[in-house]
């Protein structure tokens, strides 16, 4: 349940800008992102940190992005959102007695304090290859946008999405710039839920031999 609320707000993002555009989307995702952070707060008595930094970015970078109307800082602010959280677990290792990931969910698991440092690593990795992953797929996009505005008299305020390519004096470079934004709008939900999701199961895996050990005894 809570990992399908911590990706509601991307999921509806997707679903906005596919029927109306990537604008609307922002707002979209504001919006999900507060709905999503009062729920936890209901639920669990306290707004929690992972959604107060994610909200927070949100709004400077989605804001930037609506005030410009240039997509690159709200493209840049998943690598931003994970490289934070990777910095924040590794660095976590040499402050206080425990990693952010056992006092976060020490009171679920019991590990010895070295799988936790593993568990630590293994997801500050992790989380750093989403956020190359996902710049990766924003410079396809931003290069190929800006390839397009270089070349046509286009206004590069306008939405991808609102462009006929067939009536530009560019069409391939249309066809190639909504192809790419597209193609980063769909790793931003696909891609990063499932990456996470394969970082899940293979953290279930890895810990399960400690859970087995610990009913035994």
């Amino acid at each position: 349940m809570k990992f399908l609320l911590d990706f509601f707000p991307i999921a509806l993002f997707f679903i906005v800008y596919k029927t109306i555009g990537l604008y609307a989307a922002i707002y979209a995702m504001i919006g999900a992102t507060f709905l999503q952070m009062v729920i936890s707060r209901y639920q669990n008595g306290k707004f929690e940190n992972t959604h107060l930094i994610t909200f927070g970015l949100l709004l400077v970078l989605g804001g930037v992005t609506l005030a410009l109307r240039d997509p690159a800082f709200i493209m840049w602010k998943v690598s931003v959102l994970y490289v934070v959280f990777a910095f924040a677990l590794i660095v976590s290792m040499w402050i206080g007695k425990k990693t952010l990931l056992q006092r976060m969910l020490g009171k679920e698991l019991e590990l010895p304090a070295q799988v936790w440092r593993q568990l630590t690593w293994f997801w500050g990795i992790g989380f750093s290859g989403i956020a190359l992953v996902n710049a990766y797929y924003v410079n396809l996009a931003l290069s190929a946008r800006d390839s397009l505005f270089a070349n046509t008299s286009l206004d590069p305020k306008i939405e991808l999405t609102e462009l006929n390519c067939e009536s530009t004096t560019m069409e391939q470079l249309c066809i190639v710039a909504q192809q790419s934004e597209e193609s980063w709008v769909n790793f931003k939900l696909f891609g990063t839920m499932g990456l996470t999701f394969i970082l899940i199961i293979i953290t279930v895996i890895f810990i399960s031999k400690y859970i087995k050990e610990d009913k035994t005894s």
